[in-house]
C-alpha cells in the first residue's frame, strides 16, 4: 500500500467517525449533559486513553521540554479545548445549517496558513476541490432555505473559530515537524484542554445520567469520547504524515456526507433534491486530487 493510499484512507476515516457523532451526542443530551460538558469528557477520556498507550508503546512521545509543553497546552486549548466550546456555542445561537458551512471553510484556513507559513502555492486542482466542497457543504446544509433568520455575529464568530481549530490541529504539529512528535502534540493537546475545560463542566449533571442509566451512558460516552474523539482526531492528525494537509482538511468535508446518512437511515430525516445534489459534489470535489493524478498516471 502506497503512503498516498494510507494517507487517504485515514484521511476518509476521520470524517466517518465524526459524521456518526450525532449519535451519541444526542442520546446523552436526553439526560441533561451539556455540549459542554462532552467536550471535557472527549478532551479527557482521549488525553489520558493516548498517554497510558504511548506509555507502554512508545515513551519518546511522552518526552517533551517545557517550551514544548507549553506549545502542546496552546495547541490543544485552541485546537480541542476552544474549538469543541466554540462550535457547541455557535451551534446555540445560529441555524445549525449555517454553523456547519462556516465550519467547512476548515480547507480555506489551512490553504492561507500553509501559503503564509510555509509559502505553499495552491494548485489549481486543490482550489477547485476546495470550492466543491464547500458549494456542496451549503447544498446539504440547507442553508439556502434559511430566510428571515437574524444571525448572531458572536454565534458566526464562534462557528468560525470552530473551523480554525481544525486546521490548526494540522498546522501547529507540521510546523514543529522534527522537533516534536506529532503524537505528542495530541496527547499532551487533548490533557491540557481538559484540565481548561474542567473548571466550566457540571459533574453533578453527569453523575446523575450514569446513576439513572449506567449501560447506556457510559457506552454512549465512550463511543464519543474513544471511537468519535480519541481515534478520530489521532487520525486526522497523523493522515498529514502521509499526504498533504491541505488533502487531509478537504477529505474532511466528506463528514456532512455522512452525518447526513445518519439523519436519514436513523433519526428518518429527508433530504431534498439539492441536499442530495450537495452530498454527491462533496464526494466527488473530496476526491477530485486523487482521481486526476490516478487518471493521468492510468494514461501514461
Amino acid at each position: 500500500m502506497s503512503r498516498t493510499t494510507k494517507g487517504v484512507m485515514l484521511s476518509i476515516l476521520t470524517p466517518v467517525l465524526w459524521g456518526i457523532m450525532s449519535i451519541p451526542i444526542r442520546t446523552l443530551n436526553e439526560y441533561g449533559i451539556s455540549s459542554q460538558d462532552l467536550a471535557f469528557f472527549r478532551c479527557a477520556v482521549s488525553g489520558i486513553g493516548l498517554f497510558i498507550f504511548n506509555l507502554f508503546v512508545d515513551r519518546d512521545v511522552l518526552r517533551i521540554d517545557p517550551k514544548g509543553f507549553l506549545v502542546s497546552t496552546l495547541y490543544g486549548c485552541f485546537s480541542y479545548g476552544l474549538s469543541f466550546t466554540a462550535y457547541a456555542l455557535a451551534v446555540e445561537r445560529i441555524p445549525v445549517a449555517v454553523a456547519m458551512v462556516l465550519m467547512f471553510l476548515c480547507p480555506v484556513w489551512v490553504s492561507l496558513l500553509n501559503r503564509i507559513i510555509f509559502k505553499e502555492k495552491l494548485g489549481a486542482v486543490n482550489t477547485v476541490s476546495i470550492i466543491i466542497c464547500l458549494i456542496g457543504a451549503v447544498l446539504v446544509s440547507n442553508v439556502l432555505s434559511i430566510k428571515d433568520v437574524k444571525l448572531d455575529m458572536f454565534g458566526i464568530v464562534c462557528a468560525l473559530i470552530n473551523g480554525l481549530g481544525a486546521g490548526l490541529q494540522l498546522i501547529i504539529p507540521r510546523y514543529f515537524e522534527g522537533k516534536y512528535k506529532k503524537n505528542t502534540f495530541v496527547v499532551y493537546g487533548f490533557i491540557c484542554s481538559a484540565l481548561m475545560l474542567m473548571f466550566f463542566t457540571n459533574f453533578g449533571v453527569v453523575n446523575a445520567a450514569v446513576t439513572a442509566d449506567p449501560l447506556r451512558v457510559t457506552s454512549n460516552m465512550i463511543l464519543l469520547s474513544v471511537v468519535c474523539t480519541l481515534i478520530a482526531n489521532y487520525v486526522f492528525v497523523i493522515a498529514s504524515s502521509y499526504i498533504s494537509s491541505t488533502l487531509v482538511s478537504i477529505l474532511s468535508a466528506l463528514e456532512v456526507v455522512v452525518g447526513s446518512l445518519v439523519g436519514i437511515l436513523i433519526y428518518k430525516e429527508t433530504m431534498n433534491a439539492a441536499q442530495s445534489f450537495g452530498a454527491v459534489i462533496i464526494v466527488i470535489g473530496a476526491l477530485l486530487p486523487n482521481i486526476l493524478p490516478m487518471l493521468k498516471r492510468s494514461k501514461s
